[in-house]
């Protein structure tokens, strides 16, 4: 019996609607692939415009950072925490910090004050890190957002510390002024009398013998024409422009003439030194003879018991810095401010124009005088001078 042949083959509809189906599905990834190659370039599209903003955004905040680190006024943004979140040049200059030690940090811890500026104009200062208060004028502004929401504040100010330096200027200019008019009127107004009253006294002296009881009040009134006589001599002096001849002198010569011409108690009051030799400024020797003298010898009366004086140098490139440190009692801090203002003394007998003369004098070399002190402890001049070479 022969085997039978059965027709295997997929039915003629079968391969049709495989067909079809294929036909479907390559159009369907012709398709896909069309928009995946719009989707693609749409992509790279975007990519190039953010691109784009991000080089303008970049640029934008590198102009401003650049325009806001240029300004001279110190700028200080607070978050609404009030943190610390942007401190430029200029606010780090004025009170000694740099940015990254106060970012993120409370601005109330950093300058021990409250954000908000002050309404009264006199109290407006920040605390620099030195730990002095620096005046300041200061206006504060909100940061909002694009919805009008708060974002924190920023505070823009500026150091006043020059400007009121030269309204003292100013007035201390109004003072000499007054003083030289007052100075003019002193000498005509009262040396005259003052000589004829020294004539007399004089006279009366050479009547009266020494061992006499009346001698001793005659001696009071020539003592007390002098004492008017050097009043009125100092007070012209500190009114005339100083006159200077300067020449090389030594710095060891001024200071040892000066102490030489001290009258003290040695085994009271030590002197010690610390002088480099051979080293000059360019001074006008009997002017600044005239300062160490002075400053000594303030120094030694200072000194009511026991103590010493140290008389030290130290230079630089271009000045001499001579330090005259005591342990005498020292001043508080309102006598220290105005030790160099004239008519300002706290001695019984003392005219007030010893230091503001020598202030004078030293400043005319193109130096300067200044002072430090602490009560009980001592006082510490120093005058900075000129380098001969």
């Amino acid at each position: 019996m022969e085997p039978t042949h059965e027709n295997t083959s997929p039915p003629a509809s079968d391969l049709s609607a495989l067909a079809n189906a294929l036909e479907i599905f390559n159009a369907t990834t012709r398709s896909m692939e069309e928009a995946y190659r719009r989707l693609e370039n749409r992509v790279h599209e975007l990519d190039k415009e953010l691109a784009q903003k991000n080089r303008e955004l970049a640029f934008s905040t590198e102009y401003l950072s650049n325009l806001l680190e240029s300004m001279s006024d110190g700028v200080i943004a607070v978050d609404t925490e009030g943190k610390i979140t942007r401190f430029n040049r200029a606010a780090g200059a004025i009170l000694g910090y740099s940015a990254p030690e106060v970012t993120e940090h409370s601005f109330h811890e950093v300058f021990k004050r409250n954000f908000a500026a002050s309404r009264n104009p006199g109290a407006m200062e920040l605390r620099a890190k030195s730990g002095r208060m620096v005046p300041i004028s200061e206006r504060d502004s909100p940061i909002s957002g694009s919805t009008g929401k708060k974002l924190g504040s920023v505070k823009t100010f500026q150091d006043l510390s020059e400007l009121i330096a030269l309204r003292e200027q100013v007035r201390q200019i109004d003072r000499l002024a007054a003083i030289g008019e007052m100075a003019a009127t002193v000498a005509h107004e009262i040396r005259n009398p003052l000589g004829g009253i020294r004539g007399f006294a004089t006279f009366l002296a050479n009547d009266i013998a020494a061992d006499d009881p009346r001698r001793r009040l005659v001696d009071k009134i020539l003592q007390g024409t002098q004492s008017l006589d050097k009043v009125v001599n100092e007070l012209l002096e500190y009114t005339r422009p100083v006159e200077l001849s300067l020449h090389p002198v030594s710095c060891e010569a001024l200071l040892e003439s000066a102490i030489g011409f001290l009258q003290y108690d040695s085994t009271r009051i030590q002197i010690k030194r610390n002088i480099p030799k051979d080293l000059k400024v360019l001074a006008d020797r009997d002017k600044i003879a005239q300062v160490f003298l002075n400053v000594l010898l303030n120094s030694v009366q200072s000194i009511t018991e026991n103590g010493s004086i140290l008389v030290e140098i130290t230079t630089d490139a271009s000045a001499v810095d001579i330090y005259i440190r005591d342990t005498g009692c020292g001043m508080d801090e309102s006598h220290l401010k105005q030790v160099f203002s004239p008519f300002f003394t706290t001695k019984e007998k003392g005219t007030g124009l010893g230091l503001a003369v020598c202030k004078k004098i030293v400043e005319g070399h193109g130096g300067d005088l200044d002072a430090k002190s602490e009560p009980g402890i001592g006082t510490t001049m120093h005058v900075r001078l000129l380098r001969a070479e």
